[in-house]
């Protein structure tokens, strides 16, 4: 937000400050690092979303989509609330879309003094799974948590940022700890955490790298969810097998329905299911996994029940 202090405003399209008569305004609270959203056809139509900003990272993403009467906020990819309006907002002939210039500033807000880097528009509601996947790790780390065998090295990769120092800790096993993609070779599990400072803000971000030792692998312990919610909200999403590296060959890897079909099957080891029977929604209960898999040389068999959640 620059050298800006106290209520900064970032977006607005209204004709007044003191008017209620069709208005959208995005603002940010200093002193509570906090984001306001206001949306209004007329004073009895008047709607607020307020929420805390993260504070480990610098860049921040608004996401505003409309169907029909329904109006839904989102602040870094995360649903903060869903607006019913009692109609159709329509914007003022007479005001503009302006950003750092509305006509409150003069009165109680100041003008953002910052970075926009990114600014879309669509001419239809984006869905959900649609928002996430347009998603780009902003000053986040976009490797996820993962194992590795001992002697093996992995690249720990940075999403978009503008930041000019960048610093990995601890040093133990990075080849460069001032590069966006460093190779880790950790002799132990370790969790590394990124510093990003763009001058204005720093951001942190950590992921942990697991360290296992082949020749002391439990080949019996393969490790699935006991549920999961394929409803696109970027949360147990998907069904699949969580220590993949324990399996040196996927036999086969089966999904069969209460009634004993199979209605899922893959012989690819990172594959995972997303709920769908010939690209239909199934319905929520129990269903049945078998697996069966090669690991050190021995031929394991895997057989269990899990809960799909709709």
């Amino acid at each position: 937000m620059g050298d800006a202090t106290g209520e900064i405003d970032i977006l607005s399209h209204r004709n007044g400050c003191n008017s209620l008569d069709s208005l959208m305004s995005l603002r940010y609270f200093t002193t509570t690092n906090e984001i306001l959203f206001e949306i209004a056809s007329n004073v009895n139509n008047y709607h607020s979303v307020r929420t805390k900003l993260n504070s480990d990272i610098c860049w921040h993403r608004f996401t505003l989509v409309k169907f029909n009467l329904e109006y839904l906020v989102y602040i870094d990819n995360v649903l903060q609330k869903r607006i019913i309006s009692k109609e159709a907002v329509e914007f003022s002939r007479l005001a503009n879309l302006t950003f750092a210039n509305s006509p409150c500033n003069n009165l109680q807000s100041k003008k953002f003094n910052g970075k926009i880097d990114e600014i879309k528009l669509y001419k239809r509601a984006l869905s959900e799974l649609e928002i996430n996947k347009l998603f780009i790790f902003p000053d986040q780390i976009v490797t996820p948590n993962t194992t590795i065998f001992k002697g093996e090295s992995i690249s720990l990769v940075v999403g978009n940022t503008c930041a000019n120092s960048i610093n990995w800790s601890p040093s133990v096993g990075l080849d460069d700890i001032n590069s966006l993609t460093p190779i880790a070779t950790p002799d132990v599990s370790t969790t590394y955490k990124v510093s990003l400072d763009n001058g204005n803000c720093l951001s942190t971000d950590t992921v942990r790298i697991f360290v296992a030792d082949k020749d002391k692998l439990d080949c019996d312990v393969l490790l699935l969810p006991k549920a999961f919610t394929p409803n696109n909200d970027g949360l147990n999403d998907r069904f699949g097998i969580s220590n993949t590296f324990l399996i040196d060959k996927l036999v086969f890897f089966d999904i069969y329905s209460r009634s004993g079909s199979i209605i899922w099957e893959t012989k690819e080891l990172n594959d995972t299911w997303d709920g769908t029977f010939k690209n239909q929604p199934v319905n929520g209960g129990t269903y049945v996994v078998k697996i069966k898999y090669i690991c050190n040389d021995q031929e394991k068999f895997y057989i269990d029940n899990f809960i799909l959640l709709r």
